[in-house]
């Protein structure tokens, strides 16, 4: 039994370890590559694209080759529930990986710590959890945090903003209609399994990015955004390439953070995040030269305050209702 118990420990760690690695590589990959003051690759869309789509092609290699059942859904089940949730989480990636062509990582990074505050929000309107003071003494305490990352951002883009906000919204949106879809589906829970779940929302995903950048950012049509990487065959190929490299890290991160998930709890994986933010800042000011000053400070603290009384709440919850 204890030997057991150490192996678990062994792998949990492993997946933490690959996760935290892997996210926080992303980030670094992301802001690299689309920054305006590094590779420039002003094409968040289209990238976002092209992940989804080697998110599309692996999920079903999985699936294919492990011979797992996937949940079957009617036509009126799929645009009512599957649709919805595969655009939010399509606008929450390609905002969020738009906002990097204007703003700093380390700005990105603390507002798209407010996820919780919209996650808490929506539970609100879909019924999951009810209005509590402690719950709301948490939203405050993060909105807080977030207004003093704002007022203290040197290098404030309203655009970017707005774009990494947006990105934050739809992902509480997103987490709570993922809720709702594995809540109500009807299949055994390996059908039901979030690989599963990535099965069948990774092309809706593909395809609402695709969209959104052919009728944004036009790649293919000579703009002054996009001609220096599609000018010549040898230069496409490479663009590709490297955008495929991003949706192999991403895909990578997903599989080590369901796996923690499923090891662990999501409060562990909460956890980590927090810490993983605290690098990823600390990263951004070593590589790239970010300001903070003492107000993005006091925001961080605030806000990193906020989301432990978050994940606190989460993990009391969880417990009360195991007992």
């Amino acid at each position: 039994m204890k030997s057991v118990f150490k192996l678990e420990w062994r792998y949990n760690a492993l997946y933490i370890l690959t996760w935290y690695f892997f996210s926080t590589a992303l980030s670094v990959y992301n802001k690299t590559l689309m920054g305006k003051d590094h590779y420039n690759f002003n094409l968040p869309l289209l990238m976002s694209a092209v992940h989804s789509g080697i998110h599309t092609l692996i999920t079903r290699a999985f699936i294919k080759y492990s011979n797992q059942k996937v949940q079957r859904y009617s036509n009126m089940e799929y645009f009512v529930k599957l649709v919805p949730c595969g655009i939010a989480a399509a606008v929450e990636i390609c905002c969020a990986n738009a906002s990097l062509v204007l703003i700093t990582l380390s700005f990105y990074t603390m507002i798209k710590s407010s996820t919780p505050v919209w996650v808490l929000i929506f539970s609100f309107m879909f019924g999951f959890e009810k209005p509590r003071i402690n719950l709301i003494a948490v939203i405050s305490c993060i909105v807080f945090g977030v207004w003093l990352t704002i007022d203290g951002e040197p290098k404030f883009d309203t655009k970017g903003f707005i774009l990494v906000l947006t990105a934050a919204v739809a992902s509480g949106l997103r987490w709570n209609m993922t809720q709702y879809l594995m809540k109500s589906s009807k299949g055994n829970i390996k059908e039901n399994s979030p690989l599963a779940t990535m099965y069948h929302l990774s092309p809706i995903m593909f395809i609402t990015m695709l969209t959104l950048s052919l009728i944004i950012e036009k790649p293919f049509h000579q703009q002054p955004s996009s001609i220096y990487y599609f000018d010549s065959l040898q230069k496409s190929l490479m663009s590709v390439l490297i955008m495929s490299f991003g949706g192999v890290l991403a895909f990578i991160m997903t599989i080590a953070e369901l796996y923690l998930i499923k090891g662990t709890s999501t409060v562990t994986l909460s956890v980590a995040g927090i810490s993983k933010e605290i690098v990823v800042i600390s990263l951004s000011v070593l590589i790239y030269g970010d300001e903070l000053t003492l107000k993005t400070y006091m925001g961080l603290v605030v806000s990193i305050i906020g989301i432990i009384g978050y994940n606190y709440y989460k993990y009391t919850s969880v417990k009360t209702h195991v007992k």
